[in-house]
């Protein structure tokens, strides 16, 4: 007599499924209530293949097909979030004109400052092109007559080249490292400025997130409730804590 195959809609991970591989299903991941998938037997196949031995069991026994319990915890958590979303786009939108002027003011004082800097970067390098230049022309005047005895003689002027620019280029480096120093140490409370003026205008952005998202997430509960009350009626032994599979 042969043996009936016992019709298995509901659990993607045990044997038999012949349930949807698209929609929402619960705990697919250890940490992860619910959520959609595109094709559950891939995830399937990747915690056969990858998840540690003591692992396995439990989270295939414990994957589950929502069907119209998936659908409907999607509306409401989707209108949950577009309320959030809506809230928070304020509180932002909030943030962001208020720090607007702050980061205005800023950049032009930075800008100012850089602009300054800039411009005596370039006119010391100038000079040192300036000042190199005959130099240059020296130098090059000097090696056009001793290609005939190119070796021998270029030994000595090019050591005699590089003396007279080491003293050259390590005034210039000199004066561009404290050209430099200066615009750093300018730049020092500048900056200090615009974090304390920032620093209270962060802090009430962050003050009113945390009772924003901490509503959301109060109100999520129900809704994971829901969706768990649907889990348990069908896997009564399911591992879930609260928050994460008990792997034993």
């Amino acid at each position: 007599m042969t043996k009936r195959k016992v019709l298995n809609k509901l659990f993607p991970g045990r044997p038999n499924y012949s349930g949807p591989t698209q929609g929402w299903f619960g705990l697919l991941h250890h940490a992860e209530l619910c959520e959609t998938s595109h094709d559950v037997m891939e995830r399937v196949a990747h915690v056969k293949a990858h998840k540690p031995k003591h692992e396995v069991a439990i989270r295939l026994h414990n994957m589950i097909y929502l069907g119209d319990v998936g659908t409907d915890y999607k509306a409401k958590r989707d209108a949950l979030y577009a309320d959030y979303r809506a809230k928070r786009d304020a509180l932002d939108a909030d943030y962001a004109a208020k720090g607007a002027p702050l980061d205005a003011d800023y950049n032009a004082k930075s800008d100012a400052l850089y602009a300054d800097y800039r411009a005596k970067s370039d006119a010391l390098y100038a000079d040192y092109k300036a000042k190199g230049a005959p130099l240059d022309a020296d130098y090059k005047a000097k090696r056009v007559p001793l290609d005939a005895d190119y070796a021998a003689k270029r030994v000595p002027l090019d050591a005699d080249y590089k003396a007279k620019r080491v003293p050259l280029y390590a005034d210039y480096k000199a004066k561009s490292d404290a050209l430099y120093a200066d615009y750093k140490a300018k730049r020092v409370p500048l900056d200090a400025d615009y974090k304390a003026k920032g620093a209270p205008l962060d802090a009430d952005y962050k003050a009113k997130r945390v009772p924003l998202y901490a509503d959301y997430k109060a109100k999520r509960v129900p809704l994971d409730a829901e969706v768990l009350v649907y889990i348990k009626k069908h896997i009564p032994d399911c591992a879930w804590n609260g928050k994460t599979l008990v792997f034993k």
